[in-house]
């Protein structure tokens, strides 16, 4: 056990001699600060365990009885992996979530010039909005495959001309038609980087701070979107546009200089490489042999294992976590959310918005930057599961007092035109997409990294995420055709029911993975109620 993973415990002595333990190794691998359970794995004879330093943990002196000694529980210590260089590489590889950011928002800002340029009805407007969903179906169902051939890195660098390609279309389209073949080019090419990039920050991650790691993606997104709000606001379509055409540049230029996952390395039969990798990631003070020969143990067991689709989600555990996960993604869909971000400006004027619509956008945008942010503060610390029910009983809330508003608005209630209530439209957007962004927004992406056992994770991730985009095209394709068909009011009590809906779900059927590891989860799923091991209380024995 790391000291640094044992900052509750005082009066640590340190013995510098190596030494050799059979039998017991005992860890904490929940990456709590306070827990003080510690998970105890039985070894066999064969296995010769050396240790650079043992520390000796004894009580404190208020916790003895008068004259007491106490015998020490013995822990090993290992040299503690540097994680500057991991928040580095996921900060470089997330720079996906900044360019499908700026993607979902460009429509939000360019529609008025757009329609009156191409002269464009409500379903070629939907198609223009929608069509980034349906080419990320593409994009989504191939880039698990890619990722395999070429790796992870050189995938998300190599996005960057089909994007070129796609604003090039944009940018010189001589109608509708090449504006929404440009935008499925650009959508199949956030449908790669949506799996490519959480992957490859899953894979460099330590398990300690997987979870805020995997936070970057949608956090970038969110900045990603915000950036778009903010400079579709201050300019005209075409500089806009160039600039969102230059960011991808920026993230395969980033991820030049990063290294690729060492999975990808040992999946290719290449151990110089994946340690060197694995060196660069973790400092060069850190001992990487154990952790290659760890991952190369899990990939081993899963070639040996290989089965066919059928057989690999046969088992009850793997079909119940396919089920949530499914369950998830579309929740977060269907809570409304790409309907919210495509159509943001469309909302608040509709709304008569106290506030300017393209103001009131931006402010959102800030929000949701904001929310994703704390999200990587607390993620580790409250767990999974509470925020999921918090995300979606507070946006169930804020949808239904939006659809209150649109009610009014549309019956010409005197009370819609009171100036207060005109603020009512920007407060309930606000909480709407802060609660996403702490929740329902990161969570998903993350969640079915970490709820599907080796053997079967590479496919079920695929179905999963390609289940998500299709779930998105249907939002942001039908919202605004529900929008002037049914009205604003109806448009988001529905959304509103479905994450009231959500939550229930969440209380009852998602499993918490914080501080799990897969096999832990595995057993969940699988019927365990808590999953645990044999555990010891860490300290010492009287």
């Amino acid at each position: 056990v790391c000291r640094s993973s044992l900052p509750c415990l005082r009066n640590i002595e340190v013995h510098s001699d190596p030494k050799c333990f059979v039998n017991m190794v005992v860890s904490n691998e929940t990456g709590s600060m306070s827990s003080n359970n510690y998970t105890v794995r039985e070894f066999s004879s064969d296995d010769q365990l050396e240790f650079e330093e043992i520390i000796f943990i004894t009580p404190p002196e208020e916790d003895r009885e008068k004259g007491e000694e106490a015998e020490p529980l013995i822990m090993t210590a290992h040299s503690q992996a540097s994680r500057l260089p991991q928040f580095i590489a996921a900060l470089a590889a997330t720079l996906g979530g900044f360019v499908m950011g700026s993607q979902l928002g460009w429509t939000s800002p360019t529609k008025t010039e757009m329609v009156s340029k191409y002269s464009m009805s409500d379903l070629d407007w939907s198609w223009v909005g929608g069509i980034l969903s349906a080419g990320a179906m593409v994009g989504a169902f191939v880039a698990g495959s890619i990722c395999e051939r070429i790796g992870r890195r050189t995938t998300i660098i190599l996005t960057v001309i089909p994007c070129t390609i796609g604003w090039a279309m944009i940018l010189w389209a001589p109608g509708t038609w090449m504006i929404i073949i440009g935008r499925a080019l650009l959508g199949a090419m956030s449908g790669v980087l949506s799996c490519a990039c959480p992957l490859y920050t899953n894979e460099i991650a330590e398990t300690a701070i997987r979870g805020t790691l995997g936070t970057f993606f949608q956090l970038q997104v969110t900045i990603g979107i915000l950036f778009s709000y903010i400079i579709g606001a201050a300019t005209q379509v075409i500089p806009f546009s160039i600039v969102c055409a230059v960011i991808p540049f920026v993230l395969s230029l980033a991820m030049f200089f990063m290294p690729e996952t060492p999975t990808y390395y040992l999946k290719k039969g290449n151990t110089n490489a994946a340690k060197a990798s694995l060196q660069k990631l973790r400092g060069s003070q850190y001992n990487v042999d154990e952790e290659i020969a760890s991952t190369q143990k899990i990939l081993d067991e899963v070639e040996a294992q290989k089965l066919s689709f059928a057989q690999a989600f046969s088992t009850p555990a793997a079909k119940k976590g396919l089920t949530i996960g499914l369950a998830v993604m579309f929740l977060q869909q269907f809570s409304g959310i790409n309907g919210v971000i495509f159509y943001a400006s469309d909302i608040f004027r509709d709304a008569g918005s106290s506030m300017d619509a393209n103001t009131a956008t931006i402010v959102t945008g800030v929000v949701s930057v904001i929310g994703t942010f704390i999200s990587t503060q607390i993620i580790d610390r409250l767990g999974r599961k509470p925020l999921l029910f918090t995300s979606d009983t507070f946006m169930a809330i804020s949808a239904a007092v939006l659809g209150i508003f649109f009610f009014l608005k549309t019956g010409n209630y005197e009370l819609a035109k009171n100036s207060i209530v005109k603020t009512v439209p920007l407060i309930a957007v606000c909480v709407f997409i802060f609660m996403f962004a702490i929740g329902f927004g990161p969570i998903p992406w993350m969640f079915i990294a970490e709820i599907f056992p080796p053997a079967i994770k590479g496919p079920a991730s695929s179905i999963a995420c390609l289940f998500n985009w299709i779930c998105a095209f249907a939002v942001s394709f039908g919202f605004p055709l529900m929008n002037s068909s049914l009205g604003g009011d109806f448009t988001f009590w529905i959304f509103g029911a479905i994450s009231a809906f959500g939550a229930a779900f969440v209380m009852m059927f998602v499993v918490e993975t914080k501080g799990k590891s897969i096999e832990e989860v595995q057993r969940i799923l699988g019927g365990d109620s808590d999953g645990s091991e044999t555990t010891i209380e860490a300290g010492y024995k009287r």
